[in-house]
């Protein structure tokens, strides 16, 4: 498999820019006469499926028509992402995805089926959440430090598990071994609920999943929280440091979940669904429906957006290079 380089990574995200900006001007008064499709890259019940149902309700409330969500899950998102980037650039499909079919896949390999510096362009991210460690509350391990110090005693026994490979999960955790320079077991899972049955059985060391995942065990008692990927300390966790707090800053992440369609759809277009998408961040019933997934709500325009995406392409392909990460 042929890894990225760096200029090739960097410039995932810069030309994504140049998309958005690119596209011809239509008007869109009109803007949407007909049902519009929401593509999801994941099954149902996970947490994209969940947050895009929210906001597709929203938006067909303020929009008069239906916007009707469709999973399309498989190889990690790529069977959905291909099938947007094929689709007209009308309006009426859109891709409600996190980075891994976006940002994440081009890295890992040069076969995906898109491009996603051409084929699309975007238009809001509407939430994050970052990424834990955490352990069994019957571990060892009280902090990081001392997982890490494990670690370095004894190279590659100290094992996490996460939802798959090439997830911002398994990246966070490389990430975390890079800075620390140590060696972990990368153990995969597929999908979440199997990841904190492995670490309910001690089958892991450790995990690294999302809030929404951990809150609940970590609530109870049952895990332990070591650190965090966010930039400052989580509210609801006041007492959990944050990775850059324990001299891992090269760890800090905040995946995100966003709307995005395919390349050249109008900017009138894309100036509405913005519009409409940043007032249902600010949505109290939004935010309700949103409170028990522990997901923060949080809106960047398509410039900003952009501009994630660049920067996440540096940071997640020094990653992926630095552990050689390979798609199996």
């Amino acid at each position: 498999m042929a890894c990225l380089t760096r200029p090739r990574a960097a410039a995932i995200g810069a030309a994504i820019v140049l998309a958005a900006a690119g596209v011809a001007e239509v008007p869109a008064q009109t803007y949407p006469s007909a049902p519009v499709r929401v593509i999801v890259p994941f099954g149902a019940g996970g947490a994209t499926d969940v947050l895009a149902r929210v906001f597709s309700d929203r938006l067909q409330q303020r929009m008069g028509q239906s916007f009707t969500v469709e999973n399309r899950g498989g190889a990690g998102g790529q069977i959905a992402a291909a099938a947007v980037a094929r689709a007209a650039a009308d309006g009426y499909t859109l891709f409600f995805t996190t980075a891994a079919p976006i940002t994440v896949a081009p890295l890992l390999s040069d076969k995906v089926q898109y491009n996603p510096a051409k084929d699309f362009v975007p238009i809001a991210v509407v939430a994050v959440q970052p990424v834990w460690l955490a352990v069994h509350a019957d571990s060892p391990f009280k902090t990081l430090a001392e997982a890490i110090a494990y670690a370095k005693a004894k190279p590659g026994r100290l094992t996490y598990g996460t939802s798959g490979v090439g997830t911002e999960l398994h990246l966070a955790g490389e990430a975390v071994a890079r800075s620390a320079g140590i060696q972990m077991t990368h153990v995969p899972f597929r999908g979440g609920g199997a990841v904190a049955a492995a670490l309910t059985g001690k089958q892991v060391d450790m995990v690294a999943l999302s809030t929404s995942s951990i809150a609940a065990p970590v609530r109870q008692s049952t895990w332990r929280a070591l650190a965090v990927s966010s930039p400052q300390r989580m509210a609801d966790f006041p007492d959990v440091p944050t990775f850059a707090e324990l001299g891992h800053a090269g760890a800090t992440m905040v995946p995100w979940w966003g709307v995005m369609a395919p390349a050249g759809l109008p900017p009138a277009i894309v100036a509405r669904l913005t519009q409409e998408l940043e007032d249902a961040t600010k949505d109290a019933a939004v935010r309700e429906r949103l409170k028990a997934t522990f997901v923060q709500v949080e809106f960047a325009g398509p410039q900003e957006f952009a501009r994630r995406l660049e920067a996440e392409s540096k940071l997640y392909g020094d990653i992926i290079r630095a552990a050689n990460i390979k798609l199996q």
